[in-house]
């Protein structure tokens, strides 16, 4: 009799057992759909966007939703179908999680970019070029440590459809300000910003102080932005000087006087080359600019003929962007000792905070205006000493520094906010 239970125990636990297996099989259907349906409902689908000439194909989708702690990649790829260079950038948006770090890499594998996120809108590569008929293929990587799920949208952005013409964008940047020191009267040793002036063909504004805002980068080339011209034209001067030396003029001419002028000096020629062989790109973007220069040495003191735009500057002080002098026309040129001195120089006082020091300038450059005339007929002109101050005079024949202005088209187009880490640069 106790056999016979025990053969009807054995029964029932082996019916409880298939019972339980047939449950887990059962279980294990379901919970397969539902990894099946879910990933499912995240496999990426490839999205393919018109930016103007910029063809974007999201290979793995435009959506990041990272479940998990395991690599996970997203491909991207960009074609520019027009023969024109295209400038674009890219963007994460709608971010759930901060202090995630995305790589960006190019299909080869080399790291392009590394960007952790500290907002919802994230921008992982800023103002990239990409040539006519070029392609180019980017891998997004994700990497945290944690298990979280992050979120979020890739986006890529045709910059060189911007609307913005360079003096708007400037004015957009910037407040139009009072100068905080006495222009002409003191030197400018912090940022005064954006001051309102005249010149001859309008209201110009110009920098002054220790500017962090007014950069632009051209090719491999950085400058400073100088003013808005009347015109709407924005001047710009190189961030340093020229490698070589050169002298401002040594022609031989009749009348001294006319050395001091720039549109029959040596230097232009100079100018014209390095303009020629470093900015071809930027051609159609660089338009003529007024350069003022006086010949005119009628101020008398102390037995020597200054000209008037000394007694402007040291007697007057008062620096005035309205030319009155004779003036050149040009694509490239050099920048006026009212230029500087609105800027934030005043007489021999150093100024190593205001936006036109550089401490790789290790001597002193020229300006376009002169300075005085001795006795024996030899021209001086206006210089900047490497310290940031107004220096005694430069001869019209000696070799010496050449800071390089430009003036930039007010139809051009642009991008960024003037600072270092993303300096204004042209993308129409």
């Amino acid at each position: 009799m106790s056999r016979i239970l025990d053969i009807d125990t054995k029964y029932k636990i082996v019916i409880v057992i298939l019972i339980a297996i047939f449950l887990l099989v059962i279980l294990a259907a379901l919970v397969g759909n539902k990894v099946k349906d879910l990933f499912k409902a995240s496999t990426p689908v490839a999205i393919i966007v018109n930016e103007g000439d910029l063809v974007v194909d999201y290979i793995d989708g435009q959506k990041i939703d990272f479940l998990d702690n395991n690599p996970r990649e997203y491909k991207v790829t960009l074609t520019n179908n027009s023969s024109e260079k295209i400038y674009y950038s890219l963007y994460l948006n709608d971010i759930n999680v901060t202090n995630v770090i995305v790589k960006v890499f190019d299909y080869d594998d080399n790291l392009v970019e590394s960007v952790t996120t500290s907002d919802k809108s994230t921008k992982l590569l800023n103002l990239v070029e990409i040539n006519g008929n070029e392609t180019v293929r980017y891998v997004i990587k994700i990497e945290t440590d944690t298990l979280i799920n992050f979120k979020g949208n890739l986006k890529v952005v045709n910059e060189s459809l911007s609307n913005s013409s360079f003096d708007d964008l400037i004015l957009l940047n910037n407040d139009v300000v009072s100068p905080k020191s006495r222009v002409g009267n003191e030197i400018a040793t912090v940022n005064e910003g954006l001051i309102s002036t005249s010149d001859n063909k309008g209201t110009s504004y110009y920098f002054r102080g220790s500017i962090d805002n007014n950069y632009v980068k051209l090719g491999d080339l950085i400058f400073r932005i100088v003013r808005i011209n009347g015109d709407g034209s924005v001047r710009l001067v190189l961030d340093g000087v020229l490698t070589d030396l050169y002298p401002y003029n040594n022609k031989k001419v009749t009348d001294a006087k006319l050395l001091a002028l720039l549109k029959d000096s040596s230097l232009v020629s100079s100018l014209n080359t390095w303009l020629n062989n470093n900015l071809k790109d930027y051609s159609s973007y660089i338009v003529d600019g007024d350069y003022c220069n006086d010949n005119s040495f009628t101020y008398n003191f102390n037995n020597i003929n200054y000209s008037r735009t000394y007694e402007r500057i040291y007697a007057d002080t008062a620096p005035d962007l309205y030319c009155t002098g004779t003036i050149y026309t040009g694509k490239v040129g050099l920048l006026s000792i009212d230029e500087v001195v609105l800027a934030g120089a005043y007489k021999n006082m150093p100024n190593k905070y205001y936006y036109l020091y550089n401490d790789d300038i290790k001597r002193s450059y020229v300006t376009s205006n002169g300075y005085f005339i001795n006795q024996e007929n030899n021209i001086s002109m206006m210089n900047i000493n490497s310290d940031g101050s107004i220096g005694d005079g430069v001869l019209v024949d000696s070799n010496t520094y050449i800071r390089p202005v430009i003036n930039i088209s007010m139809d051009a187009k642009v991008k960024g906010d003037g600072t270092i880490d993303n300096p204004y640069i042209i993308v129409s």
